[in-house]
């Protein structure tokens, strides 16, 4: 999960850690620019490309079958407008996969952005376009919302609508809620549980794999992060990250990534890091190099981690060290 709406500053942070190995990488590959935004599901990866410095090549993304070492490319026809060198800025600002489906979330715009989410398979790579809007980047919330995705499908979300895609591409549900969505994820909850949504008034709704509200949390500090989990709804207010009835207190400016292996996942600075939920044991996982203001690019979910640092892409089966 690599959603959040808070800038992660450059730098490292020293923090007490167990002695465990770093995540090292099990394949690697390079792309022709830096990668500004990478998912995980399975043992696929999706990232965007970005465009050339002569803007010759305009953002795309790739899907990365790390165990045929398929790789397939998508979407360059959705960003041509790169080519007219817009000054207020465009190209891919999200993406996901489900494992052979994928999404991208393409902007256009300064102040005010133009979104429009698409999806596309390597069978049917013509893209698809799926929902589109325009938001004021101050408020802080895109005019649509792309969330990480499960093999089952993945979840995204326009004002107060969510929707759950199938790996199939067929619709498994779009429900109307009482407030716009500010965050969405999929994921493996407790019995039917498969979308979680944080609301514009702080709740957060858990929902169904055929889209019926299963509970809700109560209004509370603005959600940084969000995810799904056997668990239940994984939420992170401030530097406090909720698990089933447990907390866990992350570092300032620490921006949770994931649930994993009853541990929480999460970015400081540079760093990858996950914190033991039953014992408060912290460990670094790894170290992505990133420019101000931006975030590491790291995903994983139960069958691997994949993480960027420039134009290199590099993913690692397994469990977490």
């Amino acid at each position: 999960m690599r959603r959040f709406l808070v800038s992660v500053a450059i730098g490292s942070l020293a923090l007490a850690g167990s002695a465990a190995a770093m995540l090292a990488p099990g394949r690697t590959i390079v792309a022709p620019s830096p990668v500004s935004s990478l998912s995980v599901t399975y043992r696929s990866v999706v990232y965007a490309v970005t465009e050339n410095a002569s803007r010759t090549r305009c953002a795309y993304l790739e899907l990365w079958d790390t165990a045929t070492r398929g790789l397939w490319r998508f979407g360059e026809s959705t960003t041509r407008v790169c080519r007219e060198g817009p000054s207020t800025g465009s190209g891919i600002s999200d993406v996901a996969t489900s494992g052979r489906r994928v999404y991208w979330l393409t902007y256009v715009g300064g102040n005010i952005r133009e979104y429009a989410l698409w999806t596309a398979t390597p069978s049917r790579r013509s893209p698809r376009l799926l929902a589109e809007g325009a938001s004021d980047v101050d408020a802080g919330i895109p005019a649509v919302v792309l969330g990480d995705g499960t093999r089952e499908g993945v979840a995204y979300a326009v004002g107060r609508s969510v929707t759950y895609i199938a790996d199939s591409g067929a619709r498994l549900f779009r429900v109307e809620l009482n407030d716009r969505v500010r965050l969405v994820a999929a994921g493996i909850g407790p019995g039917r549980a498969r979308v979680v949504a944080a609301l514009g008034d702080g709740r957060v709704v858990t929902l169904s794999a055929d889209g019926r509200v299963l509970g809700t949390l109560p209004a509370g500090a603005a959600v940084v992060a969000l995810g799904l989990a056997l668990p239940g709804a994984i939420v992170q207010r401030s530097r406090d990250v909720t698990v089933g009835g447990d907390t866990v207190t992350l570092p300032a400016a620490a921006v949770m990534r994931d649930y994993r292996q009853g541990r929480v996942v999460y970015a400081s600075g540079r760093q990858v890091r996950s914190r033991r939920v039953s014992t408060g044991a912290d460990a670094l996982l790894q170290v992505v190099a990133v420019r101000p203001g931006q975030r590491p690019l790291f995903s994983t979910d139960a069958w691997g981690s994949a993480w960027a640092t420039g134009a290199s892409v590099s993913w690692r089966a397994g469990p977490l060290p």
